[in-house]
């Protein structure tokens, strides 16, 4: 499980990725006290991710505690 959010900030959109909902809206504080506007928060279980390995697209688990799983 983790935490996506999507803040507004200096004209970029800026990606808080986190695994901890206390460190999660600790990061979001930090961005909307210097003027950020959230646009979206998502909640993901489960999730895979792809990445590009010696040129070749593999699956790959997006947390580190999902990697630790799969590997045993």
């Amino acid at each position: 499980m983790f935490i996506v959010s999507y803040v507004w900030l200096h004209n970029q959109v800026h990606a808080v990725i986190s695994e901890s909902i206390k460190t999660h809206n600790q990061a979001l504080d930090k961005l909307r006290q210097q003027g950020g506007t959230i646009i979206q928060n998502e909640h993901k279980d489960n999730t895979l991710g792809s990445v590009i390995v010696n040129g070749k697209k593999s699956v790959w688990p997006l947390t580190k505690s999902e990697g630790l799983r799969s590997n045993g």
